[in-house]
């Protein structure tokens, strides 16, 4: 092997691509690499040393690797040859497989064909049999000597016929069977034929029962009975009907029997009665504004239910006895029929979409929702006379969910809700501006936006309410609630900056009724009203929260969750009564503490006058009094049921007093101290050393008798101590004469 030249390696602007073709069958691919590699970040010397080194082993690798490849070179033939046998046997195997698939396809085709054969000759056979039947009782209906036996063999023939369609069905899925689609077809065409017969002969027996039942109108309840022939045969035709799936034609023609002609009647009474209604209400109204839309359909709801669901109906007499049987005779039972949900309900509820179709738009609110009232007080009525697997059905009937979709209850809602805006905006303009009604027990409120508030939320609840907008009624109520407390809580801030109202010279002085803390405390009880209205606890519920738990159902949840609403309702009003009390406590405590100004003027009256030790209050302790008896009485006439109320907030404008006594009381001792030891600093002073009462402490001694007597009265107009009196009377304590026990 030549020697590798190093000087090409020196050469600093070698090929590298060059030398890799150069010398890539001497050295592998990868060692050159990082020759290469090397030459870049080594010096040449150490490039030379690395190829030196490794040189041997990289020949040695070489020699071995070609070795091998010598001794493997025999076994390549014997190799491809078995993979090319393998190939072509595996080919053969997929022809077989292949091959034994569409045998066992062709296979199942037979079976399945040999199958619809035997479905075909076993029903041409029964439809045969079937056939000869039927033309044998249709040719001879007068020479059947059963009459139980003619109905039997009605039911057999029809389930027959169900029995060859549901085969040749089955037959016709499975595979292709011509014959089986053709003889279907013959059978599905025989049935239709059998079908109507059986339904003429049931329109005839209904109307002879229909013509009998309207004969014996004069009889008692007991004895219009529908006869048991007659409801024998009526049973047997419809279960043959219903036997081979013509249930729907049944629960038609008992309809077109017995109501359509009623409903129709009823249609043009009802209408005839909400024209004679339009015309008097023009009359009397001088061109009251009344279209078509607006007919009530008390009229027609009413009628059907009364023509249609008490013992004065054929038809519910036959309902009740094919329902489960006759007299308890099973046999007679026709359970999947629906008589009173598809021949009556439904028939109505189309009557009255073809008819009235106006009466889904809220154009009259009242009319709507004395229509929707209507609707769904028949549907209870409905019912209540049927079972409840029947209930469940009609419930779910598209026709019904349609006709319920057709009440425009959303619109509805809209209206109301701004009906309900406009009363309170009206009542709020009133508000500010009225005076406080004379309190009704009736109503029980002295604002008239309480008044009118209470009158919106049993309308809704009464007049408006319809029972798929529980939870819009609710949100309404609780909206009507939220605007109360804002506009009180306005009225409570507009009247801060009105006048006291208190009337010091009237016999006895008192405070005005049209003055604002009466107002306040009016309004003040209102709220208290309502609150107490919203309240549910052991003792029952409020009135506002009987109109809400009165429309619940049974069920826990929705009342739990209710109450809760309620409660956040009612403590959503109490920053409206912190606010209305907060102003009356101003004004109350504003009348009495002008009173105070008299206090400044107790050492004129002793200083250097010589008057005797005093034994009584100032007159204005009393006078300052006055106006928190007077309020006290206001609000105990204000029908606040709650004394504690009534008490706690006397001590707070009690306090707001107290701290006004308490600031003028310091103030007049600071100054008599002040003017005492001016005094001393004067030589000229006689001491009158006979007197054992000083004019200060004469001073003192009147404050202190002021104060006891303030607290003393203040508690018990105000039901008991208040704090500020504690801190009013420890303000004095440091110029008593004998410390008080």
């Amino acid at each position: 092997m030549d020697e590798i030249q190093y000087s090409e390696f020196e050469n600093p602007s070698f090929d590298a691509k060059e030398l890799v073709q150069r010398y890539r069958k001497r050295i592998p691919l990868p060692h050159l690499q990082k020759i290469l590699r090397g030459h870049h970040a080594a010096t040449r010397q150490e490039l030379i040393e690395l190829i030196n080194e490794k040189y041997a082993d990289f020949v040695s690798l070489s020699s071995r690797m070609q070795g091998v490849e010598r001794a493997l070179k025999p076994l390549r033939a014997p190799l491809e040859e078995s993979s090319e046998l393998t190939k072509g046997l595996h080919t053969k195997l997929g022809g077989l497989l292949q091959k034994a698939e569409e045998a066992h396809q062709g296979l199942a085709r037979i079976q399945a064909r040999k199958a619809a054969l035997n479905a075909y000759i076993e029903n041409a056979r029964l439809l045969q049999k079937i056939q000869c039947s039927t033309g044998q009782k249709w040719s001879n209906p007068q020479e059947s000597d059963d009459f139980f036996r003619d109905r039997i063999t009605q039911e057999c023939i029809a389930r027959d016929l169900r029995r060859v369609r549901l085969n040749l069905e089955g037959a016709s899925a499975e595979g292709d069977a011509p014959e089986c689609k053709a003889l279907l077809d013959e059978a599905l065409a025989f049935q239709e034929d059998f079908s109507k017969r059986l339904q003429e002969k049931l329109r005839l027996l209904l109307s002879a029962s229909k013509k009998g039942w309207e004969a014996s109108q004069g009889d008692s309840a007991a004895d219009r009975r529908i006869p048991r022939s007659e409801l024998v045969a009526v049973a047997h035709t419809c279960k043959a009907l219903c036997t081979i799936g013509h249930s729907e034609p049944v629960e038609q023609i008992f309809a077109e029997v017995f109501a359509k002609a009623a409903l129709e009647e009823i249609s043009v009474a009802c209408s005839a009665a909400a024209e004679e209604a339009k015309r008097k209400a023009m009359a009397e109204t001088s061109g009251a504004k009344m279209v078509a839309g607006a007919v009530d359909l008390a009229v027609f709801f009413q009628s059907v239910a009364k023509a249609f669901f008490t013992e004065e109906s054929a038809l519910l007499g036959f309902a009740q006895r094919l329902r489960r049987g006759s007299d308890g005779d099973e046999a007679l039972a026709v359970p999947s029929l629906k008589l009173v949900a598809y021949s009556v309900v439904l028939p109505a509820l189309r009557q009255v979409q073809e008819v009235w179709p106006n009466v889904f738009m809220p154009a009259f609110p009242d009319t709507f929702a004395a229509n929707y009232v209507h609707f769904t007080k028949f549907l209870q009525a409905a019912e209540e006379v049927m079972d409840t697997s029947e209930a469940q059905v009609l419930r779910r009937d598209p026709a019904l969910c349609d006709f319920q979709r057709k009440w425009k209850t959303q619109v509805y809602c809209s209206l109301r809700t701004k009906e309900a805006a406009q009363l309170m905006d009206a009542a709020a303009r009133r508000l500010a501006t009225s005076e406080p009604a004379q309190h009704k027990a009736a109503g029980g409120f002295w604002l008239e936006v309480s008044s009118e508030l209470a009158r919106t939320i049993d309308l809704v609840w009464s007049a408006w309410y319809l029972s798929s907008l529980f939870p819009k009624m609710a949100r309404l109520s609780l909206e009507l609630l939220a605007r109360y407390g804002k506009l009180l809580s306005g009225f409570a801030e507009t009247s801060s900056t009105a006048g006291l109202g208190w009337d010091a010279g009237a016999s006895p002085p008192g405070w005005n009724t049209s003055s604002q803390p009466v107002r306040l405390a009016r309004a003040a009880s209102d709220v208290l009203q309502v609150m107490h209205s919203l309240q549910v606890d052991g003792a029952g519920a409020g009135t506002i929260a009987k109109l809400f738990l009165d429309r619940l159902p049974a069920d826990e949840k929705p009342k739990q969750l209710t109450q809760a609403l309620l409660a956040d309702s009612a403590e959503g009003l109490r920053p409206t009564l912190a606010l209305l009390k907060d102003e009356m406590l101003k004004q109350v405590v504003a009348a009495m503490v002008t009173h105070f100004a008299a206090i400044r003027g107790i050492p004129a009256f002793y200083r250097m006058l010589n008057k005797p030790v005093p034994t009584k209050a100032s007159p204005y302790v009393e006078s300052s009094l006055r106006p928190l008896t007077a309020f006290r009485e206001v609000l105990v006439g204000s029908a606040i049921r709650d004394t504690e109320i009534i008490s706690s907030w006397l001590k707070e404008m009690v306090d707001g007093a107290s701290q006004e006594f308490t600031s003028q009381a310091a103030q007049l001792i600071e100054l008599t101290r002040q003017q005492e030891a001016s005094l001393r600093r004067l030589a000229g002073r006689g001491s009158g050393g006979e007197e054992q009462v000083s004019d200060l402490d004469k001073i003192h001694m009147q404050l202190c008798l002021d104060v006891d007597t303030f607290s003393q009265m203040a508690a018990e107009t105000a039901g008991g101590s208040a704090e500020g009196l504690s801190k009013l009377i420890e303000a004095v304590s440091g110029i008593r004469r004998d410390k008080p026990p």
